[in-house]
Order: structure tokens, then C-alpha cells, then sequence
């Protein structure tokens, strides 16, 4: 229940307490007037990234606006690597196992497209093994207020 709980947690927080929307700002891959609002992959996949967000491969913190929790880069740019074991089957309780071999990530990169990687949403979440790295990946830092 504790693992749930914060799952959901992380989930609200990329939302930014929004509801029944893909992304934070809603339904579409960019905001009002067209404005990008994450860093993803534009073009084909992966010869052409047209780099019409303004970067090719990760941005600044910061480079979009925060959602309405005034969180910054909660889906896009890089993956966020999270400390929960990945699993495809929860115990009774909904707990993930206490150890594994795969990691859960979530959020997705700027490598991602609907073509390829359709994981830059609040929802999503795919595995990695424990000592994986790379430019598309990261981890959050957080801390209780």
C-alpha cells in the first residue's frame, strides 16, 4: 500500500493536480498556440529529429514552463529513474518486490516519439536494468517540505 500510495503521489505530482488529461497541460503533444511544453523527439525516428522544441538532445532544467505544482520537466527530456523493482505482477497488497533485477523508469526522453517511445506521460513507466545508464537518463531529487 505504502509503494502505491507513492506511486500515486508521483503521478499527482506530474499532473499537477490536473485530471483526465495526457499530459500536465493537457491532451495535446504541445500547449496553447503550438508552444512546446517537454522535450521529445520531433521528426522521424531516429534519422531526423527536426529539433523544433530548440534542442537535440537534452535542455536546461528549466527550458519549459512548470507544471500548475510548479514542477519543472516532469515527462520528456530524460528518463527518471526511480527506486521501485519493476514487476509485471504485485503482490495482494499492490507492493513491488522488495528486490529485483530491473528498475522502474518513468517520464520518458527527448529520444521519445510516438514512432518509437510513447512513454512521456505521467502514467507511463518501463524497466532498466540496475546499472543502466546514459544521456537519457536521470534520476529527481526530492525533499519534504
Amino acid at each position: 500500500k505504502q509503494w502505491y500510495q507513492r506511486r500515486v503521489r508521483g503521478e499527482k505530482a506530474c499532473k499537477g493536480g490536473t485530471q483526465g488529461q495526457l499530459y500536465p497541460w493537457g491532451n495535446g503533444e504541445t500547449g496553447e498556440g503550438g508552444v512546446h511544453m517537454t522535450n521529445i523527439w520531433q521528426g522521424h525516428f531516429p534519422r531526423e529529429n527536426t529539433e523544433e522544441d530548440g534542442f537535440k538532445t537534452t535542455s536546461p532544467v528549466g527550458s519549459y514552463s512548470p507544471n500548475s505544482f510548479g514542477l519543472y520537466d516532469m515527462i520528456g527530456n530524460a528518463w527518471e529513474w526511480v527506486d521501485d523493482w519493476w514487476t509485471v505482477s504485485h503482490s495482494p497488497d499492490g507492493s513491488p518486490p522488495p528486490t529485483g533485477e530491473e528498475k522502474v523508469k518513468k517520464g520518458g526522453s527527448f529520444m521519445c516519439t510516438k514512432q518509437y517511445c510513447y512513454r512521456y506521460r505521467c502514467e507511463a513507466r518501463t524497466k532498466t536494468s540496475a546499472d543502466t545508464t546514459g544521456l537519457n537518463v536521470g534520476f529527481r531529487c526530492a525533499k519534504s517540505l
